[in-house]
């Protein structure tokens, strides 16, 4: 008795198709699209975050300067340059100095004006605007960013 093998060919291909790799590119392709936009909205709210936070810190800055026993007639500050050197001397009232003055966006710097409630009292309002024309103040970001006195 011989035994004897025979060799079938096989059917079965080991390599992809033009068409499967062109959908597989293009799946990946909608997958970095979507990825890079949900990122950008991302950078964009932490960056209106950074400037709200900054407009509290100078907000507590002016606070603190008003409040300082070295400032002979309690006045306020008259630019955020005040708040790095008063005129009445010491340290500088922010910690990062020049930098705390920035805002996240293209190094402009924030704005400091002197607003009045209803009860006509006064106080500072440190505000600055996002790309997207957003308002951003030491009160919150967007329809927030004016306080309701």
């Amino acid at each position: 008795m011989l035994l004897t093998t025979t060799i079938r060919k096989s059917t079965h291909r080991s390599a992809f198709t033009l068409l499967e790799v062109l959908v597989v590119v293009a799946i990946l392709v909608i997958l970095a699209s979507v990825a890079t936009v949900a990122t950008t909205r991302y950078l964009d709210d932490a960056k209106k975050s950074r400037a709200h936070l900054g407009c509290k810190g100078i907000s507590q800055a002016v606070e603190a300067y008003v409040t300082n026993p070295a400032n002979p007639n309690s006045d306020q500050p008259g630019t955020l340059q005040d708040l790095i050197q008063p005129p009445f001397g010491g340290p500088s009232f922010l910690r990062n100095g020049l930098d705390d003055t920035r805002t996240p966006w293209n190094n402009e710097q924030y704005t400091m004006e002197q607003a009045t409630r209803s009860d006509n009292t006064t106080y500072m309002l440190v505000w600055t605007k996002a790309p997207d024309s957003t308002e951003i103040s030491q009160f919150g970001i967007g329809p927030n960013a004016r306080p309701k006195y």
